[in-house]
This record gives C-alpha cells, sequence and structure tokens, in this order.
C-alpha cells in the first residue's frame, strides 16, 4: 500500500487514529499522518490532538502536534499551558513550532499576545538559526495586532 492509498484509510478512520495520538509507541506515526490529514483540508478534531500534547515524551510527535495549531488554533487555546511547556524544549526543531503555535494561538486569544510578541522578540536572538528565522516570520504576523 502507498502512501496514498495509506492516507485514504486514514482518513476513513480518522477519529481512531486521532484517539492513536496519545499512544505510547504509535503518536509519532499517528501524529504524523494527522498532520498530514489536516494540511490536506480533513475535518479532524485537533481538541484531541491538542489534548494529548502534555502526553507526549517523543520531540517528533510533540513537533507535529505543534505544527497542527495553525489550521485549528481556535482548539488550541485551551493547551496553551502545554504549549508554552515546549518554549524550553531541548529539541530545537520543537523550540521552534512552540513559539510559532503560541503566536497562532495568540491571533485568537487576544490577552496572549503581549506574551507572543515577547517570545518572538526574544527569539530573535537565539543561538538556533532556524529559531531567529522562524522568528522574522513570526514578528510579520505580530506587527498586525
Amino acid at each position: 500500500m502507498g502512501l496514498v492509498e495509506a492516507l485514504d484509510v486514514a482518513h476513513a478512520n480518522v477519529d481512531a487514529l486521532v484517539g492513536l495520538c496519545g499512544e505510547r509507541g504509535v503518536a509519532v506515526a499517528a501524529t504524523w499522518v494527522v498532520k498530514a490529514l489536516v494540511e490536506q483540508g480533513v475535518a479532524v478534531d485537533l481538541a484531541d490532538v491538542f489534548g494529548t500534547l502534555d502526553q507526549q515524551a517523543d520531540w517528533a510527535a510533540q513537533l507535529h502536534i505543534l505544527q497542527c495549531v495553525q489550521y485549528g488554533p481556535d482548539a488550541a487555546v485551551a493547551h496553551v499551558e502545554a504549549i508554552r511547556d515546549l518554549l524550553d524544549a531541548k529539541k530545537a526543531l520543537v523550540r521552534v513550532g512552540a513559539p510559532d503555535a503560541f503566536v497562532h494561538v495568540a491571533e485568537i486569544d487576544a490577552g496572549l499576545r503581549k506574551e507572543a510578541t515577547g517570545l518572538v522578540a526574544a527569539a530573535l536572538d537565539a543561538d538556533a538559526a532556524s529559531l531567529r528565522a522562524r522568528a522574522r516570520a513570526l514578528k510579520v504576523i505580530c506587527a498586525t495586532w
């Protein structure tokens, strides 16, 4: 079975797939497929996916979930603490994804905008080039507030 066929099967079983996002041993694969489906415009209950963020032990699953926030920031507002906890993650890619997710949530919750703007400003001076580059893009979003 190829990737396209596998995604078709996942689309038909999206609720079961979302349930696997919190399961150790399969969370990385499940969150990757959820991200791929969301990117294709498939309706996914992202609130349930975001609800697993604070349970994720694997950086890749954390990253996949953070990358989904842009597609459903309203569903992520209730999970802002889990996003905030990943701002200082060990893995650089997660440290890039967390402020991105935080800014998207701040677009929905105006009470978070000052903090988001501060996070972006701090990230502009980060050691990791990937974080500085993402911060430059996020700064454009923050400037619209």
